[in-house]
């Protein structure tokens, strides 16, 4: 695994390109069997992201180049790439630049072979899509009540910190309520995982996260079996 931030060299590819496990294949006389990505990302110390689990469930974090960046110092690059400055941010074999986790997951997944993180059956995949929908809002809350709490003395609203807790609380319980009836696995259980690990990364880092567990025991099984998966458990002993 690479971890550098020299400039990306395009790969050159002439012909027909297809997917083969997870790979795609260039024909140029010769096969190239890797694929040129470079992932702009924030690492936490223990803590796995969501992209992360995708790229390896897709048998691609091994051919990721990766960036660690913070996007609020505007790194050029990161800028060159992504005008928003946020992460992550991936960079594809042809310098396209991919903006947005949703975008950046689904493009990994259409880059395998392999079983699918997005359904292909429509009423799975809306299922999925709604899970999904529900989770980054969550996410989104959360996150927003934290830099709200990081505001100056003086400058933080309680009114907009309960506000977003508050709608995180809702979205835990509807999610204890149907945790019983979750079955295979997709992206939208990938980015309920995402969330609720990070709930549990900013409760013994920084403190400011309330622990989620107590009432909602169902949810805490379903994540505890889920984190048994290969990905989580190879991106657990790498964090």
């Amino acid at each position: 695994m690479m971890k550098v931030s020299s400039p990306r060299i395009p790969a050159v590819y002439i012909g027909e390109q297809r997917k083969r496990n997870g790979q795609i294949a260039a024909i140029c006389g010769t096969i190239n069997s890797r694929i040129a990505l470079k992932l702009y990302y924030t690492p936490l110390a223990g803590y796995v992201h969501r992209v992360e689990i995708v790229a390896r469930e897709a048998g691609l974090w091994d051919q990721l180049t990766l960036v660690p960046t913070n996007p609020f110092d505007s790194p050029d690059d990161l800028v060159a790439a992504n005008p928003l400055s946020k992460v992550p941010t991936l960079v594809r074999d042809d310098g396209v630049p991919m903006f947005g986790g949703p975008v950046i997951y689904e493009y990994l997944d259409s880059l395998h072979s392999g079983p699918k993180m997005y359904p292909q059956n429509a009423a799975d995949r809306w299922e999925a899509l709604r899970l999904f929908g529900l989770a980054e809002g969550m996410f989104d809350a959360a996150d927003l009540r934290v830099v709200e709490l990081r505001r100056p003395k003086g400058e933080k609203s309680a009114f907009w910190i309960d506000r977003y807790q508050h709608a995180v609380d809702r979205c835990l319980d509807r999610l204890e309520s149907e945790a019983q009836s979750f079955t295979g696995f997709h992206i939208g259980h990938i980015s309920i995982a995402g969330a609720l690990l990070w709930f549990d990364w900013q409760r013994h880092n920084r403190g400011n996260h309330a622990d989620w567990r107590p009432g909602r025991k169902m949810l805490d099984s379903w994540l505890g079996a889920l984190v048994e998966r290969p990905s989580y458990q190879a991106a657990a002993k790498a964090a």
